[in-house]
């Protein structure tokens, strides 16, 4: 008795092998058919893989932002040294999750770290005269750290695991 065909032998010959023939075609015909639309954007961006990256990347900027009178510049270098950790480690490529990751954390690290200043006036004003200007360009700043970061830990993970 299979798992497929819980009454086992009871319909005869004849019945099991059309429903096994049967079931063969439907098998065949769903391989044929191309994934779905969520199996196809798994494959372009896994949210898994991003959430990894997102925590990855705001670590690299707060332990890169530690440095004192420079943490603001220092801030970035952490976040591509966190996210080359991550090209290292991962076997599979994800850098659309990286760079989303590491603009939507910059932008969050500068803005969290802009809002708690003591200049809190000059900074809302600042804020709200070119806010979504500056929030680009540091979100562009930050994808760029991450994808550099990415990029040369898959090179060197790729160096490391290519035969002579």
């Amino acid at each position: 008795m299979s798992r497929d065909d819980p009454l086992g032998d009871l319909d005869g010959a004849d019945g099991a092998s059309a429903r096994g023939s049967a079931n063969a075609s439907r098998d065949r015909r769903r391989d044929e058919r191309p994934g779905g639309l969520r199996a196809r954007a798994r494959t372009f961006f896994s949210p898994r893989r991003f959430l990894l990256a997102l925590v990855l990347a705001a670590a690299g900027l707060f332990v890169g932002g530690l440095v004192p009178l420079v943490g603001s510049l220092t801030r970035f270098v952490g976040l591509a040294a966190a996210t080359f950790a991550l090209g290292v480690a991962s076997a599979r490529r994800c850098y659309v999750e990286v760079a989303l990751a590491g603009a939507l954390a910059a932008v969050g690290s500068v803005l969290l770290g802009l809002l708690t200043s003591a200049f809190l006036p000059i900074t809302v004003d600042f804020l709200a005269r070119s806010g979504v200007a500056f929030a680009l360009a540091v979100a562009g700043i930050g994808a760029l750290a991450g994808l550099l970061g990415y990029y040369f830990g898959r090179d060197l993970r790729a160096g490391f695991t290519r035969s002579l």
